[in-house]
Protein backbone atom coordinates (compact mmCIF):
# COMPACT_ATOMS: atom_id res chain seq x y z
CA UNK A 1 0.00 0.00 0.00
CA UNK A 2 3.26 2.25 0.60
CA UNK A 3 4.09 1.72 -3.03
CA UNK A 4 0.51 2.77 -4.17
CA UNK A 5 0.44 5.99 -2.14
CA UNK A 6 3.97 7.06 -2.90
CA UNK A 7 3.74 7.71 -6.78
CA UNK A 8 0.17 9.12 -6.10
CA UNK A 9 1.54 11.37 -3.38
CA UNK A 10 4.49 12.13 -5.91
CA UNK A 11 1.94 12.97 -8.90
CA UNK A 12 -0.27 15.14 -6.73
CA UNK A 13 2.49 17.03 -5.32
CA UNK A 14 3.84 17.61 -8.57
CA UNK A 15 0.17 18.92 -10.19
CA UNK A 16 0.25 21.34 -7.05
CA UNK A 17 3.54 22.32 -8.05
CA UNK A 18 2.76 23.16 -11.40
CA UNK A 19 -0.75 24.45 -10.91
CA UNK A 20 0.78 27.47 -7.79
CA UNK A 21 4.02 28.03 -10.53
CA UNK A 22 0.97 28.76 -13.34
CA UNK A 23 -1.17 30.81 -11.03
CA UNK A 24 1.98 33.31 -10.17
CA UNK A 25 3.10 32.96 -13.36
CA UNK A 26 -0.60 34.30 -13.87
CA UNK A 27 -0.78 37.05 -11.75
CA UNK A 28 2.48 38.31 -12.87
CA UNK A 29 1.25 38.76 -16.62
CA UNK A 30 -2.06 40.27 -15.01
CA UNK A 31 -0.20 42.80 -13.14
CA UNK A 32 2.20 43.44 -15.92
CA UNK A 33 -0.35 44.12 -18.37
CA UNK A 34 -2.16 46.25 -15.75
CA UNK A 35 0.69 48.21 -16.08
CA UNK A 36 1.50 48.55 -19.63
CA UNK A 37 -2.86 49.31 -20.06
CA UNK A 38 -2.09 52.43 -17.22
CA UNK A 39 0.95 53.44 -19.08
CA UNK A 40 -1.03 53.64 -22.31
CA UNK A 41 -3.54 55.50 -20.92
CA UNK A 42 -1.19 58.31 -19.27
CA UNK A 43 0.41 58.39 -22.17
CA UNK A 44 -2.24 59.27 -24.19
CA UNK A 45 -3.49 61.68 -21.65
CA UNK A 46 -0.31 63.38 -21.86
CA UNK A 47 -0.20 63.52 -25.44
CA UNK A 48 -3.81 65.23 -25.43
CA UNK A 49 -2.55 67.64 -22.67
CA UNK A 50 0.51 68.49 -24.24
CA UNK A 51 -1.71 69.53 -27.82
CA UNK A 52 -3.95 71.25 -26.51
CA UNK A 53 -1.11 73.04 -24.40
CA UNK A 54 0.78 73.79 -27.55
CA UNK A 55 -2.50 75.08 -28.77
CA UNK A 56 -3.19 77.78 -26.24
CA UNK A 57 0.11 78.82 -24.58
CA UNK A 58 1.64 80.45 -27.69
CA UNK A 59 -1.08 83.42 -27.06
CA UNK A 60 0.25 84.19 -23.34
CA UNK A 61 3.18 84.45 -24.97
CA UNK A 62 2.48 86.67 -27.46
CA UNK A 63 0.46 88.50 -24.80
CA UNK A 64 2.81 88.45 -22.30
CA UNK A 65 5.79 89.62 -25.23
CA UNK A 66 4.41 93.16 -25.05
CA UNK A 67 5.22 93.45 -21.64
CA UNK A 68 8.84 94.97 -21.93
CA UNK A 69 10.48 98.04 -20.38
CA UNK A 70 10.81 101.11 -22.68
CA UNK A 71 13.36 103.69 -22.98
CA UNK A 72 13.79 105.55 -19.99
CA UNK A 73 13.24 102.21 -18.01
CA UNK A 74 9.78 102.41 -17.54
CA UNK A 75 6.88 100.48 -18.91
CA UNK A 76 3.54 101.86 -20.69
CA UNK A 77 0.31 101.83 -18.30
CA UNK A 78 -1.81 101.40 -21.49
CA UNK A 79 -0.14 98.60 -22.66
CA UNK A 80 -0.35 96.73 -19.83
CA UNK A 81 -4.00 97.14 -19.03
CA UNK A 82 -4.36 95.94 -22.27
CA UNK A 83 -2.66 92.97 -22.06
CA UNK A 84 -4.17 92.41 -18.45
CA UNK A 85 -7.67 91.87 -20.67
CA UNK A 86 -5.87 89.86 -23.29
CA UNK A 87 -4.43 87.90 -20.61
CA UNK A 88 -8.25 87.24 -18.83
CA UNK A 89 -9.82 86.41 -22.27
CA UNK A 90 -6.57 84.10 -23.25
CA UNK A 91 -7.53 82.15 -19.51
CA UNK A 92 -11.22 81.75 -20.10
CA UNK A 93 -12.72 78.58 -21.36
CA UNK A 94 -10.75 74.88 -21.09
CA UNK A 95 -7.27 76.68 -20.33
CA UNK A 96 -8.34 76.23 -17.04
CA UNK A 97 -8.71 72.43 -17.45
CA UNK A 98 -5.05 72.84 -18.48
CA UNK A 99 -3.32 74.60 -16.99
CA UNK A 100 -1.15 73.04 -14.16
CA UNK A 101 -1.07 74.32 -10.72
CA UNK A 102 1.85 76.55 -10.33
CA UNK A 103 1.51 78.06 -14.08
CA UNK A 104 -1.66 79.01 -12.71
CA UNK A 105 -0.57 80.70 -9.58
CA UNK A 106 2.47 82.69 -11.70
CA UNK A 107 -0.72 84.00 -13.91
CA UNK A 108 -3.00 85.31 -10.58
CA UNK A 109 0.24 86.31 -9.33
CA UNK A 110 0.84 88.75 -12.79
CA UNK A 111 -2.36 89.48 -13.23
CA UNK A 112 -2.74 90.98 -9.50
CA UNK A 113 0.55 93.09 -10.07
CA UNK A 114 -0.76 94.32 -13.44
CA UNK A 115 -3.93 95.45 -11.51
CA UNK A 116 -2.28 97.72 -9.27
CA UNK A 117 -2.13 101.28 -10.21
CA UNK A 118 0.91 103.12 -10.79
CA UNK A 119 2.72 104.27 -7.79
CA UNK A 120 4.22 107.79 -9.58
CA UNK A 121 0.65 109.38 -11.00
CA UNK A 122 0.72 107.65 -14.60
CA UNK A 123 4.07 105.97 -14.25
CA UNK A 124 5.34 103.27 -12.32
CA UNK A 125 8.26 103.01 -9.85
CA UNK A 126 11.26 100.75 -10.37
CA UNK A 127 10.15 98.64 -7.78
CA UNK A 128 7.46 98.00 -9.20
CA UNK A 129 8.49 97.45 -13.08
CA UNK A 130 11.23 95.10 -11.45
CA UNK A 131 7.97 92.92 -9.93
CA UNK A 132 5.92 92.93 -13.40
CA UNK A 133 9.36 92.07 -15.47
CA UNK A 134 10.08 88.67 -13.12
CA UNK A 135 6.31 88.06 -12.47
CA UNK A 136 5.85 87.89 -16.66
CA UNK A 137 9.29 86.34 -16.57
CA UNK A 138 8.21 83.94 -13.95
CA UNK A 139 4.81 82.63 -15.57
CA UNK A 140 6.81 82.28 -19.19
CA UNK A 141 9.09 79.92 -17.14
CA UNK A 142 6.02 78.25 -15.78
CA UNK A 143 4.43 77.66 -18.84
CA UNK A 144 7.66 76.10 -20.99
CA UNK A 145 7.90 74.05 -18.26
CA UNK A 146 4.36 72.70 -18.33
CA UNK A 147 4.83 72.37 -22.22
CA UNK A 148 8.38 70.36 -21.09
CA UNK A 149 6.30 67.60 -18.71
CA UNK A 150 6.08 65.96 -21.88
CA UNK A 151 10.04 65.61 -22.10
CA UNK A 152 10.39 64.64 -19.12
CA UNK A 153 8.60 61.33 -19.92
CA UNK A 154 11.07 60.80 -22.59
CA UNK A 155 13.76 61.93 -20.63
CA UNK A 156 12.70 58.65 -18.15
CA UNK A 157 12.43 56.09 -20.93
CA UNK A 158 15.89 56.75 -21.86
CA UNK A 159 17.70 56.52 -18.84
CA UNK A 160 15.85 53.11 -18.74
CA UNK A 161 16.73 52.04 -21.88
CA UNK A 162 20.54 52.12 -20.81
Amino acid sequence: MANFLTPSLITALTSLIISLVALYQFYKNQKFQKDQFNKTINRNLTTKLYDLRIDLYPKAFEITDKIYKEKGGNIDNEKLKICLIELNEWKSGKLNLIISSEALKSYYLLKDMLMKQPANNNNYSSEQIEKITNLKNNFRKQLRRDLGLMFNEEKEKRKKSY
